[in-house]
């Protein structure tokens, strides 16, 4: 079994500015992936997307360019 992944406690305060146009998609189920896709993601013990997975995943998939840091 692979481990689980989870963000640290020291980075949930963190805060991200976002363009205005950028959603924020919490969870990997919400994102409109394929389902061997999501499938694959849970399998390798991943929860919850990062910060940025929750905001460039989604764009990136509709083909639109994404420049993140």
């Amino acid at each position: 079994m692979a481990a689980r992944r989870v963000m640290p406690d020291d980075l949930k305060n963190i805060e991200f500015e976002t363009s205005e146009d950028v959603e924020v998609t919490p969870t990997f189920d919400s994102m409109g992936l394929r389902e061997d896709l999501i499938r694959g993601i849970y399998a390798y013990g991943f929860e919850k997307p990062s910060a940025i997975q929750q905001r460039a995943i989604k764009p990136i998939v509709k083909g639109r360019d994404v420049i993140s840091q």
